[in-house]
């Protein structure tokens, strides 16, 4: 047999090899944006054969997986990436949205808190934070993560109307009313609208 160098440079490669992993994974995720997902799996799973160390692969199957709609499934790929890598902020990020869906907020929380440790400068992260620490009735922890998330990116609209959701639920009207005014002046004209109209049927229901 010819010796592995010359093999090499005639275009031949090992089977199971690094190059095999990354032609996999390229195709797994073409697929998956073309919403041919169950034939990404095929390629993204080929992809971790080929290489055991591939975080991103593991990541991207579990990102398949949540688009699928099933998120047991794509927590256990974001947990198999983060054994591999365990600076993935995607992986904490994606887990987390995967823990909220499944209502596991207090498993959310912990995911978001460890990609902002590894991405300080995310403004959704800390929308994220602040959505999961609203769904536990943590309103001044949820109004401080929003607010976290206008320091690095004061024209953010979810960030807003997120605030307005937090006021509602604090029959604080006027703080309501604030963010609903941020959004239209950020031309955010549908956001505006629903804080307006839920302000208005709640605080009719009131009086």
């Amino acid at each position: 047999m010819l010796g592995k160098n010359i093999l090499t440079k005639l275009g031949w490669r090992e089977p199971n090899s690094p190059v095999d992993a990354q032609s996999h994974f390229e195709e797994g995720v073409r697929l998956a944006e073309q919403g041919h997902y169950i034939e990404a799996l095929v390629e993204l799973k080929q992809a971790i054969r080929a290489d055991p160390d591939c975080a991103e692969a593991q990541l991207e199957i579990g990102v398949t997986y949540q688009k699928m709609g099933r998120p047991n499934q794509a927590i256990k790929a974001y947990l198999a990436a983060l054994e591999i890598r365990a600076d993935l902020v995607k992986a904490y990020k994606n887990l987390g949205v995967a823990y909220d869906g499944l209502g596991h907020f207090l498993k959310a929380l912990k995911m978001y808190s460890k990609a902002i440790v590894l991405d300080r400068n995310d403004p959704e992260l800390r929308n994220n934070l602040g959505m999961a620490y609203f769904n536990i009735g943590s309103y001044a922890d949820a109004v401080k993560a929003y607010h976290q998330a206008l320091d690095i990116d004061p024209n953010n609209a979810r960030a807003h109307f997120c605030l307005g959701l937090v006021y509602l639920d604090l029959n604080d009207k006027e703080s309501a009313l604030g963010e609903q005014s941020k959004l239209k002046e950020l031309n955010e004209n549908e956001l505006a609208f629903q804080i307006l109209d839920k302000t208005q049927r709640q605080f009719r229901q009131l009086s």
